[in-house]
């Protein structure tokens, strides 16, 4: 309810979020959310691009098991953005001396 009235679609897009998770693997999520964080990350500090290269790879691995589950493209974002966060975080060390 917003200002006390139903929202249009609400109830849509509540059931779409819902069926979107539970259609895919939860390493693949966690691995998507740690991708994007990554690079921000590598220009710091590391554990979110090992993190999410760990679960990108244990997603993969996950969705190879079950093959109704979905998410590999999450996967295979956290392992990319975990490879690029830590490339920023050696490139910046390198660089800094």
């Amino acid at each position: 309810m917003f200002f006390g009235r139903d929202m249009p679609g609400k109830a849509q897009r509540a059931e779409w979020g819902r069926r979107f998770v539970q259609e895919r693997s939860p390493y693949a999520l966690a691995a998507g959310m740690l991708g994007i964080a990554a690079p921000i990350d590598g220009l710091i500090l590391v554990p979110l691009a090992v993190a999410a290269i760990v679960a990108g790879v244990i997603g993969w691995r996950h969705i190879d098991r079950n093959p109704g589950l979905l998410g590999k493209r999450l996967c295979m974002l956290g392992v990319v953005g975990g490879l690029i966060g830590c490339a920023l975080f050696i490139a910046l060390r390198v660089w800094s001396g």
